[in-house]
């Protein structure tokens, strides 16, 4: 099965494959404390599979997945829910292509956050985000649903960021990206460095996503980096 293939399979596989990016991205940076969320539609309902509240991205263990419908009702599982499941419930409906949601508090994403503007495209992996990127209105759970409109990434000022994909491999790897050019562009904010000029965007983004495989790249090193972390800190 290609990488980027929607988790197929029963609630076993979902839930672990929602482990894994939770260690995945833990060990990318994005575990700075409680309150990271990876969610994943559950095909054919109302519903999705989320991570607990009280678990950091890097300690979550299969006991820390459970299902919700879109009210926050428990389906299965019975871990604390994060008041967060909000807009992953509001996302999933306004956005029938999205399959999964990432949000995380990443040092640099939140640093991103913090400057309240969307990521300024300083390097050709930031084309990725071009004209993909929004900057929620405030971080009301009533909000970010609908400011997502068509876009795969939501910056929530002062607050962190969303990643939506079609599948969890996309949105865990663009949420990896994030964190990673979210870094640069922060160090860089003081210096005179300039933007990539709005002509070459286009075609740096196709070159590096459609042709390259980036994402693709980086969730199958994701994948790696995760199940090292579960081999390391196998309960959290």
């Amino acid at each position: 099965m290609s990488t980027f293939e929607a988790v197929g399979g029963g609630a076993n596989e979902i839930v672990n494959e929602i482990v894994l990016a939770c260690r995945a991205l833990a060990a990318r940076g994005c575990d700075t404390g409680i309150g990271g969320h990876v969610s994943v539609r559950a095909t054919g309902e109302d519903a999705f599979w989320i991570n607990a509240f009280d678990r950091t991205l890097g300690e979550v263990t299969v006991d820390d997945v459970m299902k919700l419908d879109y009210d926050g009702n428990l389906l299965e599982g019975n871990r604390e829910v994060s008041l967060g499941f909000e807009f992953h419930a509001g996302v999933y409906q306004h956005r029938s292509d999205v399959s999964a949601i990432v949000h995380s508090h990443g040092r640099w994403i939140t640093a991103l956050a913090s400057l309240a503007r969307p990521l300024k495209m300083r390097h050709n992996l930031c084309c990725i985000f071009h004209d993909d990127q929004v900057l929620s209105p405030d971080d009301r759970f009533e909000s970010i649903g609908p400011a997502i409109e068509t876009n795969h990434t939501v910056i929530i000022p002062w607050h962190g960021a969303i990643t939506v994909g079609a599948t969890l491999a996309r949105a865990a790897a663009l949420h990896a990206t994030l964190e990673d050019q979210a870094q640069l562009d922060v160090t860089l904010e003081a210096t005179d460095a300039p933007e990539i000029p709005e002509h070459l965007r286009l075609g740096l983004k196709k070159l590096v996503d459609d042709q390259a495989g980036y994402l693709e790249q980086t969730w199958t090193l994701m994948r790696r980096q995760g199940q090292r972390h579960l081999e390391a800190h196998p309960t959290g």
